[in-house]
């Protein structure tokens, strides 16, 4: 990678920014209603892709709604809704990190599949000021499962995608924007990553 290239670092979410607390709180909630948690996690998968929930096609009720036609919830809809929430801890070094990148002329976005609880994390947190732009697949009306979502984001943002370095820790969505043209970093040990990235954009 060429450090010269790249204009903008387009971040995901859940994974980057913050644990992933979608995962992690599904299983956690199956273990406490004894339901089997990979059968469970892949359940509210199927259910959130199903719906059209992750790209704005659905409500919010009307995933669990859906979800709850599968298990006898022994929980309450807040219950397990705040326990998702509560995993998904925002990473202080990836912030540092982006407020360091901020400081430089690269640009910010966040290219992330999430629903409308991004907006409620950041009510909680307030890292949206630090992106020039924030893609959300909920608004978006389609996700990184969609190989066409990267070029279509990149013009939008007024880059070409080889002036683009994508960090996310899915190995898909990395894979599908490296062959959309994409400068990537395949998040996975954010210690050693962060140190990756500094050394890509010339920071350290």
């Amino acid at each position: 990678m060429e450090a010269i290239m790249i204009k903008a670092v387009f971040f995901d979410f859940g994974g980057v920014i913050a644990d992933e607390g979608w995962e992690k709180g599904l299983r956690d909630i199956a273990g406490e209603q004894g339901f089997e948690p990979e059968q469970f996690f892949a359940d509210a998968c199927d259910v959130l892709w199903g719906t059209g929930y992750m790209y704005g096609r659905a409500t919010e009720d009307e995933f669990w709604t859906k979800f709850g036609e599968r298990y006898d919830f022994k929980m309450t809809v807040d219950e397990m809704r705040q326990i998702i929430f509560d995993r998904f801890k925002i990473r202080p070094e990836v912030i540092e990190l982006i407020k360091k990148i901020g400081k430089t002329d690269y640009r910010l976005a966040i290219l992330s599949d999430q629903v409308n609880w991004l907006d409620e994390f950041n009510e909680k947190y307030g890292f949206y000021d630090l992106f020039e732009k924030v893609y959300n697949s909920y608004y978006l009306g389609k996700g990184k499962k969609d190989r066409t979502v990267f070029p279509e984001v990149c013009a939008d943002f007024g880059v070409k995608p080889d002036e683009v370095l994508f960090v996310d820790d899915n190995a898909g969505h990395i894979e599908r924007a490296k062959n959309e043209g994409l400068q990537i970093v395949h998040f996975v040990d954010y210690i050693r990553n962060i140190k990756d990235i500094e050394v890509i954009l010339c920071l350290s």
